[in-house]
């Protein structure tokens, strides 16, 4: 495909749907009968630029890429959690996709948004193209401990004195293997991020403690196809959920990177979009019934 005609910047991209009185901001770009929904994680700052943003250029060469603001996070609307942490997401994104005209998608989702993924394939399959699922939450950890190291400073970030730089930072290079990727720039624009808005956004950050639904009871009945990617030094998942989700979907497949923590998208650049591209390329067929 020809390269975009314009830089795609946070701005350029930037755009809003309302899907049930609520106003959802995304980034779109690129083209094509392929459509990619990346859903970001739920730490305090995450957005989905922030996530997705290094890998949209390449993608959108390739695919229309759809890049989300989860409710409560980036410039989205907040929506009542009550019913559960990820079906209440999973449900406004697949009528987002109505909302757009947009039949079906395969939905790349990272940490929280993963488990999103998984809700999305689970409830509303008819959407669900294929499922990228990165360091993802849903699943089920085999050997590392309960709350993870990653989760304590997720859960409290917003406690005590309240979020602070010094947080921040001590969350980024806790989440990532290398801390040169760990910037001033970098901080700073994550710590803007987690105090945007005020309480109302907090309260949408996984620091409230909503329950999360039992997804892993019922990864058995997925269809899509998954690619399961995963950092050997993931602080926050351990490795041990990819292990556990290559187990129980039935199509699943897994890539594994040495020397990387929970933020694949970022940490390996390059190699991820290459991955996901190549998983779109294959189109793997759904094993037939025994």
């Amino acid at each position: 495909m020809p390269a975009a005609t314009e830089p795609l910047t946070r701005e350029s991209t930037s755009r809003f749907v309302t899907v049930g009185g609520t106003r959802l901001h995304y980034h779109e770009a690129g083209s094509g009968p392929e459509v990619l929904l990346c859903v970001h994680g739920g730490a305090p700052g995450a957005s989905g630029w922030g996530n997705f943003g290094t890998s949209l250029a390449e993608l959108s060469r390739h695919a229309k890429v759809l890049i989300v603001d989860l409710p409560g996070y980036g410039r989205s609307d907040t929506i009542d959690l009550a019913g559960g942490k990820y079906r209440p997401y999973a449900d406004v994104f697949a009528a987002m996709l109505t909302e757009l005209g947009i039949e079906r998608a395969t939905v790349v989702g990272l940490a929280t948004g993963g488990a999103v993924a998984l809700a999305m394939a689970l409830y509303h399959a008819e959407r669900v193209e294929r499922l990228v699922l990165v360091s993802s939450a849903g699943g089920v950890p085999l050997f590392s401990t309960t709350p993870s190291e990653g989760q304590q400073a997720i859960r409290s970030y917003y406690a005590g004195e309240g979020p602070s730089r010094e947080k921040m930072r001590a969350y980024l290079r806790m989440m990532m293997y290398d801390p040169a990727l760990v910037t001033d720039e970098l901080v700073e624009e994550r710590y803007l991020e987690s105090v945007a808005g005020g309480e109302e956004r907090r309260a949408g950050a996984e620091s409230a403690g909503v329950p999360a639904e039992p997804l892993w009871q019922e990864l058995g009945r997925i269809t899509a196809p998954a690619l399961i990617v995963w950092g050997t030094e993931n602080r926050v998942q351990g490795f041990d959920n990819a292990l556990f989700l290559l187990r129980q979907i039935p199509d699943a497949r897994l890539h594994l990177f040495k020397r990387t923590g929970l933020w694949v998208p970022y940490e390996r650049a390059g190699e991820f979009t290459r991955l996901v591209l190549g998983f779109l390329a294959d189109r793997p067929a759904v094993p037939a019934a025994a």
